[in-house]
């Protein structure tokens, strides 16, 4: 219609007409732009606050677990200290406690610090990135990324660096599976099982005896605190920076 008027005008010489005609147009596409590129804000906008809502939830739960992890590393600690103390040239103890026993066994499994966010790990593998449009937010995540990436480089460097003491002192610790007089079964083999039939014993006046050994368990323990300093305290602490980001983000939305 608009261009039936135009050809009209034009055929006409209404010259007033024509220009009416071209700024109705203009106008229109103009304003349809504006429309187009509204809806399309709202939208990320939309997508921007869903994602930020849902990484607040994922941090939540992973807080949450991380907070198990650091009751199970105190618990650790005092029993490395227990441990040491009983193989102190002056100690007088005479055997080791079950728990005792088996956390020098796994001493030199340091390397688990979790820090992965199932909305971080979408966004990545996604490439998506159009609707982060907050500047703040994006160097937060950028900032959370990269960091991740150094502790796990020093997480690796850290945990080659342990050694692991049942498999090089055999003869100091023992590890046995108990058989049940029937035989062990397929559920017998599950973890959980596995841990009640599993027989355990460290020879404590050896291991005394044994520099080598004592200077395995000893740096065993120093990577381990390492760890927590360099590693797991730095996971809370970008946790926490990166929360902070995200409650900003609600404050300005």
């Amino acid at each position: 219609m608009i261009l039936k008027n135009i050809s009209k005008a034009i055929r006409e010489q209404n010259y007033y007409a024509v220009a009416l005609e071209f700024i109705i147009v203009i106008a229109g596409i103009v304003v349809g732009f504006q429309i187009n590129a509204w809806a399309i804000n709202q939208r990320l906008g939309a997508e921007e606050r869903a994602f930020v809502d849902r990484l607040f939830a994922d941090i939540e739960t992973l807080q949450l677990e991380r907070a198990v992890i650091a009751r199970r590393n105190e618990s650790n600690r005092a029993i490395n200290a227990a441990v040491l103390g009983k193989l102190g040239p002056d100690s007088n103890a005479t055997e080791f406690d079950p728990n005792e026993c088996a956390f020098i066994i796994i001493s030199n499994l340091i390397n688990y610090d979790p820090s992965e966010l199932p909305a971080l790990e979408e966004l990545t593998s996604s490439g998506n990135r159009q609707f982060l449009r907050d500047a703040d937010l994006n160097s937060a995540i950028s900032t959370y990324f990269q960091d991740r990436q150094a502790r796990r480089e020093v997480a690796r460097e850290l945990s080659s660096k342990t050694v692991d003491l049942s498999l090089n002192y055999s003869g100091l610790i023992l590890q046995r599976i108990s058989v049940p007089q029937d035989g062990l079964t397929s559920e017998d083999m599950l973890a959980s099982r596995l841990s009640e039939l599993r027989q355990m014993e460290c020879d404590l006046a050896r291991m005394r005896a044994d520099a080598e050994f004592l200077n395995n368990l000893v740096n065993n323990t120093v990577m381990a605190s390492l760890y927590v300093d360099a590693v797991s305290e730095r996971t809370d602490e970008a946790l926490m920076t990166l929360t902070d980001a995200l409650e900003a983000y609600r404050q300005g939305s």
